[in-house]
């Protein structure tokens, strides 16, 4: 018979079901001493066992304290991580901006004192803004740990940590992450900005919505000047009592500051605080980005790859291709989920998914990499320009100011024309079919282009159209590029390409006359990919194509790339590397020599005043030299360009070009 509950001990009650019977299957947590040793089943009976009290012999069962391991040595450890997090806590606050503790539950980082890790799990974790988008053939949706395995990843991607996750990698300005300088966390704090003067913030403001946002225009301009005018109270305010709205006010705020202190920096005029130091304040409030379906979090990755696009390409398309899944999962790439949203909610949407759309576009053509949504997938409209009238509708008309109703003309247009540029990458840029075969397609895509270009200018009438007749000359050099071997030069297509080709390189010249223009790694494969298809028409046709425009054309490449290079060390390589390819072209017109390579290295030889004659088999090797990256990049041309008549090689990419070095 059982013993009445009141005599039960309360750490072994859960072994006594809800009747007071005894359960047999359930087996109390200790045994008494004489039970152990005989190896028999120590009920739960207390304080004195069922064997003992049969047996006639006193019980021990009492005296087994629950405080022996190893129920103590947990309950010690758990005091000690206590006595840790309470000294953990202190320091944080001692420092200043804190990076708040991880939910229970939530990916833990390797290292507390690495400020991106947390970043990293913090935005894998959260709720959702809206309904997830379900498309008619997702089946069942995929488990909610594998978005986050899947945003902790991207997150790694594009902001690399070392080995032992206890540090955040820095570029180290060469376009490559290879032997990037490391920081921590007190690093990030010890180099944050002060808020910046009323004069200067106007600048860095006045810089960034002159240039990405009238091609970007995701940000609402009222909001931005709203968050500058209370930078002040904000800076002063504890961090630990800023809201969660706020902090992420001044992560954009000075994300802004960042990107507009690196293009003023582009062009060689001084910024008052450098722009790394804007960007490691931002990074201490990346944290409010944290729900990973929030169009938050896709503003926050678009300035993060808005800012690293102008120092490399080293994971930015693993950034912006998460963004650009964000932004499906959200649906805003449907009209059906603008249902039962204000009209001024749903035009910020629409802002927001075309300028991920297009970076996402240009980013990935210029890496050669595929494409993250087809357009077929893509019903909802492009976003009203305040001009409009259409705008009035909004019901933000008499609250937005006059001087601050910012055109989205240009915005526009640059969308209109990644569709046609996605539409050049799905139909030419393909691994299942011949170019052969594609050839037809090139007459409709040239048309559309056409019909752009001509609207373009009927629209802007008396406006520089500089800047976007360069991403038109861009385009069409795009579309027929890759058909230039199977083309004679008495084709029309054929001169259409070099002169789109040298389009892009006059448009930047012009661009570099102006001190409002900062280049990024997009502006420099745009312009050494336009000066190499000039200088592979001119190597394998010569004079039968050479012309003095052609020559303006390479020489404003060449001028283009050189000025780009002194404002951006990691540029060097592609110049010294076009100028050995030009001055090698140079000598086929002149003496009619037929090997790329041979000749390269010849101009290596007068460059270093190295007498050693070499051969084609011996000019990688050259790659190993002072100038390494250079060399390399044109031995990888010259095999383009040295391709066998009648056989179709593609041009190497960008990303490819990038990623070599020095042996």
């Amino acid at each position: 018979m059982s013993a009445p509950s009141a005599g039960l001990s309360p750490t072994s009650s859960s072994a006594v079901d809800p009747k007071g019977a005894y359960n047999p299957r359930k087996r109390g947590r200790t045994a008494c001493t004489r039970c152990k040793h005989r190896k028999q089943k120590c009920d739960d009976q207390w304080p004195t066992c069922s064997n003992c009290a049969k047996a006639g012999t006193e019980c021990d069962k009492s005296a087994v304290s629950e405080d022996e391991p190893p129920a103590a040595y947990t309950r010690a450890l758990e005091q000690r991580i206590a006595v840790l997090e309470a000294r953990l806590s202190e320091q944080v606050h001692q420092r200043g901006p804190d990076v708040p503790q991880t939910p229970s539950g939530g990916v833990r980082t390797q290292s507390r004192n690495n400020v991106l890790a947390e970043a990293v799990e913090l935005l894998a974790l959260g709720s959702v803004e809206a309904p997830a988008y379900v498309g008619a053939s997702s089946g069942l949706n995929l488990a909610m740990t594998l978005g986050e395995m899947v945003q902790a990843t991207v997150w790694n991607k594009a902001l690399p940590l070392d080995a032992d996750g206890s540090r955040l990698g820095t570029n180290d300005g060469t376009g490559s992450s290879r032997g990037a300088r490391t920081i921590n966390r007190q690093e990030i704090v010890a180099r944050s900005a002060e808020p910046p003067s009323d004069e200067h913030g106007s600048s860095l403001l006045n810089t960034y919505l002159n240039q990405p946002q009238t091609r970007y225009p995701f940000l609402d301009e009222r909001e931005i000047w709203d968050l500058h005018g209370k930078r002040m109270n904000l800076h002063a305010t504890p961090v630990q009592q800023l809201t969660k709205p706020e902090r992420f006010g001044l992560f954009k705020l000075y994300m802004v500051y960042a990107i507009g202190a690196m293009l003023i920096q582009l062009t060689e005029r001084s910024t008052a605080t450098p722009p790394e130091n804007y960007y490691m304040t931002a990074l201490q409030h990346l944290f409010t980005a944290r729900e990973s379906k929030t169009t938050q979090n896709v503003e926050a990755m678009l300035l993060l790859v808005l800012y690293h696009v102008r120092t490399s390409s080293y994971g930015i398309w693993y950034m912006i291709g998460l963004a650009m899944r964000t932004c499906i999962d959200l649906g805003l790439h449907t009209r059906r989920h603008e249902v039962g949203l204000d009209r001024f909610t749903i035009q910020m949407r629409r802002r927001l998914f075309w300028s991920v759309y297009s970076l996402e576009r240009t980013i990935a053509i210029c890496l050669g990499r595929p494409l993250s949504i087809p357009d077929r997938q893509i019903d909802v409209d492009l976003p009203l320009d305040p001009e409009d009238e259409a705008w009035e509708e909004t019901g933000v008309a008499e609250i937005a100011s006059p001087s601050r109703r910012r055109s989205l003309s240009l915005a526009i247009w640059l969308f209109k024309m990644r569709r046609i540029e996605s539409r050049i990458q799905f139909s030419i840029y393909r691994a299942d079919k011949p170019l052969s075969a594609l050839t037809p397609k090139m007459n409709q895509l040239y048309q559309d282009l056409e019909s752009w270009r001509s609207s373009l200018v009927e629209r802007f009438r008396d406006v520089d159209l500089n800047y976007p007749m360069c991403h038109y000359h861009r385009a069409v050099r795009l579309l027929i590029q890759p058909f230039l071997p199977l083309l004679p030069p008495s084709d029309p297509y054929y001169l259409i390409c070099l002169r789109a080709a040298g389009g892009v390189c006059q448009a930047h010249k012009k661009l570099h006359q102006s001190l409002e223009y900062g280049h990024s790694f997009i502006a420099v494969q745009t312009v050494f990919v336009a000066g190499i298809t000039l200088l592979y028409g001119l190597w394998t046709q010569q004079h039968a194509i050479w012309s003095y425009s052609l020559s303006n054309d390479i020489r404003a490449c060449s001028l283009v790339l050189f000025v780009m290079g002194e404002r951006a060390p990691w540029v060097k390589k592609y110049r010294d590397a076009f100028e050995v390819l030009v001055n090698a072209t140079m000598e086929k017109l002149e003496n009619g020599v037929n090997n790329l390579a041979e000749t390269a290295a010849v101009q290596m030889r007068n460059v270093t005043n190295n007498n050693t004659e070499y051969t084609n088999e011996q000019f990688d090797n050259l790659a190993e030299g002072e100038d390494g990256d250079a060399w390399k990049v044109v031995a990888e041309l010259a095999n383009w360009i040295d391709q066998p008549e009648g056989s179709l090689v593609w041009m190497p990419d960008f990303e490819l070009l990038q990623n070599l070095s020095p042996m």
